[in-house]
This record gives C-alpha cells, structure tokens and sequence, in this order.
C-alpha cells in the first residue's frame, strides 16, 4: 500500500517549510518511497513523525534519506538504511520542505508501506 501527500504550490515554486500533516490509522513499515514532480527540477521532503498525544513535537523519520528530486522529475529509493521505518497507528506524519526548490511548482511523496498489525 501507498500513503500519499501532495505539496502544491499553487502555481508558484514550492516555498520550503512545514507543508502539512497526516495521520496514519494503522500500524505499517516503511519500505521505500517515490517522488514525481510537475517539472524537472530539485527538492528535499524531510518526513517526521509523532504520536497524536506528542503532536505538534515530531521527530525526523527519514533520516538522511528524505525523498527528494535531483535535478529530475521523479525520484526514489527502495533501499532504505537511515529511516525509522515504524509506524504506530495513529502516528501524525509531517511533510516540510527544506529549502526553497529549483521549477517543482508540485510534488506527491508516495510511501511504500506495509501493514502490521
């Protein structure tokens, strides 16, 4: 299964910041993820995560491995080594920006997960 977040800057250049957040209702493994672009372009998605009780505090889930674009229109990594790769259910995740992107005016972050529980 896919948990997807969509980043859009409305026409313009995404700004770098926190852009939202999404609670997950099951418990899962984080395997891999995917980034398609609108354009060609460059951009760094760190992911965090909490529990609801510790939300608005969330700590990097992505380790050095955030999902990006280089220079290109889509990304990905299957071979995750830094990630804390459990969800609980119910965790909030936080999707943000880094810094200002080069042309991506919009980006969806799919994250491969498995079920377990």
């Amino acid at each position: 299964m896919s948990i997807e977040y969509v980043i859009d800057g409305g026409g313009s250049v995404i700004t770098a910041g926190t852009k939202g957040y999404l609670e997950i209702p099951f418990a899962c493994s984080i395997n891999a993820w995917t980034v398609v672009g609108d354009a060609a372009g460059t951009i760094v998605i760190p992911v965090k995560n909490c529990t609801y009780a510790n939300f608005p505090t969330t700590y990097s889930l992505s380790g050095t491995e955030a999902p990006s674009l280089n220079a290109a229109q889509k990304g990905q990594d299957t071979n995750l080594t830094t990630w804390s790769w459990q969800i609980n259910a119910g965790d909030i995740l936080e999707f943000s920006v880094n810094a200002t992107p080069s042309t991506v005016t919009r980006v969806t972050v799919s994250l491969k997960a498995v079920r377990t529980a």
